[in-house]
């Protein structure tokens, strides 16, 4: 085998051990963790029927919280909100989405002092506007959030003699289900010029401090959601994340009698995020800076597409027959110039045997005879080169998307942003991949007969853990190219 034949499976090798390399980084690389708390019903929400007995909590840097029957709540066509005793939003409930924000284990967003607090009124629901809850003290310190009907953004005020800190205590929600995954994006984050963050499971080892007049916010996010204090209006002072009694643990210190922030509490979705401001946005993950174009690119591309196809499923792959048009010219020039490379082998070899000796001489005369006739052999890896960044953006679209959060496709993928439950779709995908090799290939030698057969099981093996999106894509992607193959070929035949 020469030498550039070599060298063309060794970018097509190469490729391959970056996908492995991301498989294996998902698999290895995150920390394992103790379950969470899953209950995820809008029943149990609302409801204050059953009595409940107190439930007493270490509280990082006050007093345990109370859980009692007659909650105060607020509702709203986002969310539902209810309060403890001490005025803090124990439990958000997002109901577009059917999950709760916070971790319902231990939440306190937000306290600030250690007195039992009243609402006025007790149940508030809002329709079409905007309206406040009021808590108020013994002593006359007050808190009063106002929700609205069409955001998350939640308008906090705090005032009294006891003014201190503002804190945020308890993790938010993830999904027990998909564990590693959550918690490898689960992070305590603040943004100055770029967007500081920490993993939650480093907290304990790195303490995680600054100067709150430095930054736009501080939070806490996980793989889809998101509470931020805004420093809007501004304040000047402190900001920390900490762990404490193994519960995150975020506060705000200003030196401002009166205390008013604006907090956002609601999916990390890029658009929305946008369009509110303060660089809100930034907490979504595009990747690594080459990527990073790619995958905003796709994200609107694939947003435009669901605009006119509802199911995310078909918009993929739509998205995929777009990137078969779009690749078809190289496709077609590198499938040309695999073939002349067919028809020279009896040359090349005849070349290695008259200088077998005489390696430099060799790489000479086979170029010579590339050259002789228009062939370029590095050709069928120009198509492959140019997609591993749309592919790993892709990835990284599919695994982050809040649009692709329990998005069905058909029959037994019901969420496209994980892992087919079954492994159908990645045994489609390696058979496709096998009959796709075959047709492009043709008979070849015993090797490259060897490599037909066992990349496609390679390639199953490395896509049994990924989001059945992205196994749609390239299952798609294998379809749309044995029929191209098929395409080719005609044209091939009628040339002659």
């Amino acid at each position: 085998m020469d030498n550039n034949q070599s060298a063309s499976k060794n970018l097509f090798i190469s490729f391959i051990v970056i996908f492995l390399f991301i498989v294996v980084w998902q698999i290895f690389f995150m920390k394992k963790n103790a379950p969470v708390n899953t209950q995820e019903h809008k029943a149990e929400v609302s409801s204050n029927t059953a009595p409940q007995k107190p439930m007493q909590q270490q509280n990082p840097g006050t007093k345990s919280r109370l859980e009692y029957k007659n909650a105060a709540l607020v509702e709203t066509p986002l969310v539902i909100a209810k309060f403890n005793s001490n005025g803090a939003i124990s439990r958000l409930y997002l109901k577009k989405y059917h999950t709760d924000l916070l971790d319902t284990t231990y939440a306190n967003y937000i306290s600030t002092d250690t007195l039992i607090y009243s609402a006025n009124p007790a149940k508030l629901s809002i329709n079409d506007r905007s309206d406040s809850i009021v808590f108020i003290a013994n002593n006359g310190n007050k808190k009063v959030y106002v929700f609205s009907a069409s955001s998350y953004i939640i308008h906090f005020y705090y005032s009294g003699p006891m003014s201190g800190k503002v804190e945020a205590e308890g993790n938010l929600h993830l999904d027990a289900k998909n564990i590693k995954e959550e918690r490898s994006q689960n992070d305590v984050i603040s943004y100055t010029d770029k967007l500081n963050k920490v993993k939650i499971t480093k907290l304990d080892k790195k303490k995680f401090k600054g100067s709150f007049d430095d930054v736009a916010y501080c939070g806490i996010k996980s793989k889809y959601f998101l509470f931020a204090i805004l420093n809007n209006p501004k304040h000047i002072g402190t900001y920390r994340f900490d762990i404490i009694n193994n519960t995150p643990y975020m506060s705000v210190n200003t030196s401002d009698s009166l205390k008013v922030f604006n907090i956002y509490a609601g999916p990390i979705d890029y658009f929305m995020l946008k369009k509110l401001g303060y660089k809100l946005d930034k907490t979504y993950d595009f990747g690594m800076s080459v990527i990073a174009p790619f995958s905003k690119a796709l994200l609107y591309i694939l947003r435009f597409i669901h605009n006119f196809i509802p199911n995310y499923g078909w918009a993929i792959i739509v998205f995929a027959f777009l990137m078969k048009i779009v690749f078809f010219p190289l496709t077609f020039k590198g499938l040309r110039s695999m073939r002349k490379m067919q028809e020279l082998k009896p040359k090349i070899d005849a070349l290695n045997k008259i200088h077998k000796n005489d390696p430099q001489r060799l790489q000479k005369e086979i170029m010579n005879l590339y050259k002789e006739h228009n062939v370029n052999p590095f050709s069928g890896c120009l198509t492959m080169i140019i997609q591993l960044p749309i592919f790993w953006a892709l990835y990284k679209i599919l695994r982050i998307t809040i649009d692709l959060r329990h998005a069905p496709f058909l029959f037994w993928i019901k969420d496209l942003s994980v892992k087919d439950p079954y492994y159908i779709l990645p045994i489609l995908m390696g058979i496709t991949s096998y009959f796709q090799s075959k047709l492009q290939s043709g008979t070849g030698d015993t090797q490259s007969r060897m490599m037909t057969i066992f990349m496609p099981i390679f390639l199953v093996i490395i896509f049994l853990s990924l989001p059945s999106g992205i196994v749609l894509y390239w299952f798609a992607y294998n379809i749309f190219s044995i029929f191209e193959m098929y395409l080719i070929k005609r044209v091939e035949v009628s040339e002659k």
